[in-house]
This record gives C-alpha cells, structure tokens and sequence, in this order.
C-alpha cells in the first residue's frame, strides 16, 4: 500500500527562484534521510548539477516559448509513502523511480530520494516543471493526482504489495455516476476494474443498497474479464499466469536497456561539463603550478582549482584517451534521449497492457475461489439433506 500526493512548487517573491529551488531539492536529498544519499536516483539529471540542469531548461522554455506568470510553478513534488515494514528501501525507490517515469512520460528530469528517518518509508520525488528539451510544460489537470495514485497502486500490485481498495470502489462509483450523466458507455463496457469484496464490505456496516449495487457490478466484471480472456485467445487460467509473466520479461529487457542509456547519457552530462570547466579554469591551474602550487594563490582560488583536478579526473575515464567535440558528445546525447523516448513511450504502452492482464488474473483467481467456495457449500447442503433422509427412515 503507498498513499501518494502531488505538490506545486511555486516561485516565492521574496526569493529567487533558485533559492526556492535549492530549498526544495537540499530537503530531499537530505543526508540524514537518506543514509548519505545512498538511496538517490535521478532521470535527465545529475544529483550534484540537478538545480542547474533543472534552471537551464527553463531558461530555454522562456527564451523560446513564452515567460513565466506570476503564479509559477518552478517544479512538482510527488510524496509517496508505503506501509511499514512491508517495503525496503532499494525497491521503494526502484518502484518511485518507476512512478516518476511513468507519470511524466519520460519527458522531465526528476530526482527520487528515499528516506529512510521515520516509521515508514517514504520517497520525496521533484520533477522539474519544464520538458528536458525545454519546449513545453507540465500540465497539471484536475485530475493529476487521481491518476498518480493509480499509477502508484499498479506498481505495488506488480511488486506483490498491498493497495488502498476502498480508492478503488470510490473511482469506480464516481466513474459509472459521470458516464450515466454523459451517455458515454463506450469506456464502461472496456474497461477492467478488480472486484468487490462484498462480505468484507458489508461487515464493515455497508447497507443493502451497496450489496445489491456490488453484486450488479461483480457481474458485469466476470463478463468483462471472460470477454478480455476469450478475445486474447487465453483458455485457461494458466495461460493466463503465463501470459503476464512472459510480459514481465520483456518489460524488464526493455528497462535495462532504457537505464543503460540513462547511465550512458549522465557519462555524457558530466563529460560535457568536465570540458566546459577545463576550458574555464584552465589559465587559473596554469598560474597555480607557475606560483608553485601557492597555499595563499590556492586559498583564494579553491573553487576554480578543484574545479579543474575534477575535470581533468573525468578525462582520465575516457577509455579511448581521445576526448569528444562538444557537438559530437551533444549529438550522442540528443540520439539517445530520442531513443530513450521512443522506447519509455512503447514501455508505457507494455505496461498499460500488463495491467489489464494483472486486473483480469486477479478477478479470475477470485472468480475461481468463489466457484470452489460455493461447490463445497453445495457439497455441504447434499451431505445435510441426505444425513436427514437417512435419519426420518
């Protein structure tokens, strides 16, 4: 089970925005949180240059498309929190980092923070308001955070974790209210939705009128779920389990090589900046060694001079010993980013497809729980009815 919110960061007045920023992302990435940043993880960004990277894409986004209003909103938080002691901290931020992609279409850069200080452990997710190329905005509709929620209860199914049901029920209500209020019944007879688990329910005090309304629901699902199995040409419940496993598989391929271009595209970032810094700090290294590596020259020139060591250590990483042109290493990133879309979009896609597939082995395993339950009731009866038989002779 993870409760989830959405957040706007807005520009305060009386500050910068990179100062609202850098609040924001100091919180997150908080040492003591997050057991020295050992559970951080990043898209389109890097952890030490992420205010940065974040204040040049918006730089591009004003230059280009249109300047901010007064109510701007410099970035989104997405707080995720888990049940105690039914997550760690590895796959919570494995199944936030998932979240993320998911909810912004692999289109923003976003850090993923696990904190690990309270009870339960929670991610603190800051994506920035504008697009990585700078071209557009995130758009937060009215219902935004309805669907992070929903997003995050299909990564904890996938994960094997509990989901909050009552929000199910709830959207299903309000769904089925909007659809009869618009007549458009093309989405209610397609869509798969899990099953109501009426005795529970009416346990916890619910009325006549919820049992009879879930009983009509719980029966237009079995025929959904029969609909959807006979339409993919699934007979039996292990095809079924078969199915959503081989699909998994392929999910988990198309991942790896969608994070081997996000580590390949931060190699690049950071090769990028290293040239950059080299360049700039090259003629103040040059006067420190001719002063004989001056503690006083040092002192005065600390930033610049570290600057410049780390460079030159990135440098010692190329494996051909031959540094890139800045367009050739601006061009590689731009084709990966362009293949990291295409393939996250068709990951979506699988995704969203796997879903169905998990919803429709969920209500058939109930279904046939259900089925065993009432044959052994019948079961029951026949061995009373007869016992009474053989008692009246």
């Amino acid at each position: 089970m993870a409760a989830t919110r959405l957040i706007s960061l807005h520009h305060v007045k009386t500050k910068s925005v990179t100062q609202c920023l850098k609040r924001c992302i100091d919180y997150v990435r908080d040492e003591k949180k997050t057991e020295d940043e050992k559970y951080i993880s990043t898209y389109g960004c890097d952890p030490k240059t992420i205010v940065g990277e974040f204040l040049l894409s918006r730089k591009i986004y004003e230059d280009n498309v249109r300047r901010p209003h007064k109510k701007d909103v410099i970035a989104y938080q997405i707080r995720q929190s888990f049940k105690p002691g039914e997550i760690t901290p590895e796959k919570a931020n494995e199944i936030g980092y998932d979240l993320a992609m998911r909810f912004t279409k692999g289109r923003h850069a976003f850090m993923v923070a696990t904190h690990t200080d309270k009870h339960h452990i929670h991610n603190h997710i800051v994506f920035n308001s504008v697009s990585i190329d700078g071209k557009s905005r995130f758009r937060n509709f009215y219902f935004s955070g309805l669907a992070l929620s929903r997003i995050s209860d299909i990564l904890c199914l996938e994960n094997n974790l509990s989901v909050i049901q009552s929000r199910y029920e709830e959207n299903i209500r309000n769904k089925n209210s909007k659809r009869h209020r618009s007549g458009n019944r093309a989405l209610d007879q397609n869509s798969l939705s899990f099953l109501v688990d009426i005795e529970k329910k009416m346990r916890e005090g619910k009325g006549r009128g919820y049992e009879n309304w879930a009983r009509k629901f719980n029966l237009k699902q079995r025929a959904k779920v029969l609909l959807f199995l006979e339409e993919h040409g699934i007979s039996s419940y292990e095809e079924l389990v078969k199915k959503t496993d081989s699909m998994e598989a392929d999910i988990d391929v198309l991942n790896e090589k969608i994070k081997a271009r996000n580590t390949a595209m931060k190699e690049n970032k950071e090769l990028q900046k290293a040239i950059i810094d080299y360049s700039k700090t090259r003629s103040v290294y040059t006067e420190y060694r001719k002063c004989g590596y001056s503690k006083k020259f040092y002192a005065e020139h600390e930033d610049e001079i570290e600057r410049h060591k780390a460079a030159k250590k990135i440098f010692d990483t190329v494996s051909s010993g031959k540094l890139p042109k800045m367009k050739e290493l601006r061009d590689e990133y731009g084709e990966l980013l362009a293949v990291n879309k295409t393939d996250f979009q068709e990951y979506v896609r699988m995704r969203k497809e796997k879903k169905d597939f998990l919803i429709a082995r969920k209500n058939l395993e109930l279904l046939l729980e259900r089925e065993k339950a009432e044959e052994r009731e019948k079961a029951k009866a026949k061995q009373s009815r007869s016992s009474r038989s053989e008692t009246s002779l």
